[in-house]
């Protein structure tokens, strides 16, 4: 007989999952951190740079004109609907596309107006392939699948192909791999997001599962899909961003790939003139505004100085017993921004995401700001609520202990 719910069993999985990752995550940090005395120099130097580079128009304005320069199609949509539609256009009459992982495509709800349309979409990172074929939504911007369980997705997974997969993690991947890999065969379109465009005209990608090359190098076209703030002022100011997100996403020191493109392949190999050469055969960067500028003139301005690492979340004490009630950190700020201010009232004013954020952004500042009511009363609010989803959730691990001690 079963003491819980099957509702409450998967949240409480998924919590414990979600917890259990971010805690190893943690601990990796604090391993590495002894190899790597300079981040916290190097966190202060890319902040003076964001605050220089974010809203500056005569920056974005030689960002642009490069990246034309080098061949790139560069496109400046001002909202989510003037970005899906621009994508549209450059697919055309194409059936199929891969993906890669892309904070601003959830952001415009990309893959899923794609899909209205009749355009399959198939998603090449590990954890955004699960989320698609699980129907999961993400719980941390760099690690969204982290909430499922080996056992959970292995279940679901052999459900899902009608085949025997092993609660193995390297087994899975392996399987998903082979998957996608049919994918990006087939497919002549991939579309990635950019972590920086730089003022030389180049884009910077971060990724460690060696699939954003594979999508940017379909043979018609690549699409890129980010916002306007990610600009820098050069590839070696990027490169020293990517560290740093790479350390505060992973615990590691660098990423396992940097891709730097700075132009469409070409060759000089015949009396050195430039000849376009190789795939894809065209390259479409576009740059989402999406409120971007009118908040960079505001006092939220800070939210775009963010590097999109999520450590803030990993460290978010609403957001692990919540899960994506909260999604924590800046991101429940910028669910804000989108409508979702109610949840704002769960935020415990604690300045952990501060704290551990390595840009210094001053989320609990600007939570405070947007939120509505008194804030003596928010602040009791969002602490009785959480103590009662907190005790909760430890009983829920101690019955789920005791029935898998049952089953032993």
């Amino acid at each position: 007989m079963r003491i819980i719910s099957n509702v409450d069993r998967e949240r409480a999985e998924k919590l414990i999952a979600m917890n259990r990752a971010f805690k190893t995550l943690r601990e990796r940090q604090k391993v590495n951190l002894k190899f790597y005395h300079e981040i916290k120099e190097l966190a202060k130097e890319v902040r003076e740079k964001r605050e220089r580079c974010v809203g500056n128009q005569k920056l974005f304005e030689k960002v642009v004109e490069n990246l034309r320069g080098r061949g790139f199609n560069v496109y400046v949509a001002s909202d989510s609907e003037d970005a899906i539609s621009k994508v549209l256009e450059v697919v055309g009459d194409e059936k199929l596309v891969v993906k890669s992982k892309s904070n601003v495509t959830k952001e415009i709800g990309l893959r899923e107006e794609l899909e209205k349309r009749g355009v399959a979409v198939v998603e090449t990172d590990i954890g955004d392939r699960l989320l698609q074929i699980l129907d999961e939504s993400p719980s941390h911007p760099t690690g969204p699948a982290v909430h499922l369980s080996v056992k959970s997705i292995a279940e679901q997974l052999s459900k899902h192909y009608g085949v025997e997969i092993p609660p193995d993690a390297e087994k899975i991947v392996e399987f998903l791999r082979r998957d996608i890999e049919k994918s990006v065969e087939e497919a002549k379109i991939g579309i990635t997001g950019a972590n920086a465009v730089t003022a030389e005209g180049s884009v910077v990608i971060l990724h460690n599962e060696g699939n954003v090359f594979e999508v940017l190098s379909r043979p018609e076209k690549w699409i890129v899909v980010t916002g306007i703030e990610k600009v820098y002022e050069s590839v070696e100011d990027a490169v020293k961003a990517a560290k740093l997100q790479s350390f505060y996403a992973t615990g590691e020191i660098l990423p396992a790939f940097i891709e730097i493109v700075s132009g469409v392949a070409r060759t000089a190999d015949i009396e050195k003139k430039l000849i376009k050469v190789g795939k894809p055969k065209e390259v479409t960067v576009i740059l989402l505004d999406n409120g971007r500028s009118e908040i960079a003139n505001t006092e939220f301005r800070e939210t775009l100085y963010c590097l999109g690492c999520g450590n803030c979340v990993a460290n978010c004490p609403a957001h692990s017993v919540y899960g994506e009630k909260f999604s924590g950190g800046r991101f429940a700020l910028l669910d804000a921004f989108m409508g979702e201010k109610e949840a704002l009232k769960l935020c415990l004013s604690c300045g952990k995401c501060k704290k551990n954020c390595p840009m210094k952004i001053d989320i609990p500042g600007m939570i405070r700001r947007a939120r509505d009511g008194n804030e003596l009363y928010n602040f009791l609010f969002s602490h009785l609520r959480w103590m009662n989803e907190r005790l909760r959730l430890e009983i829920l691990k101690i019955v789920l202990e005791f029935e898998g001690r049952k089953k032993d």
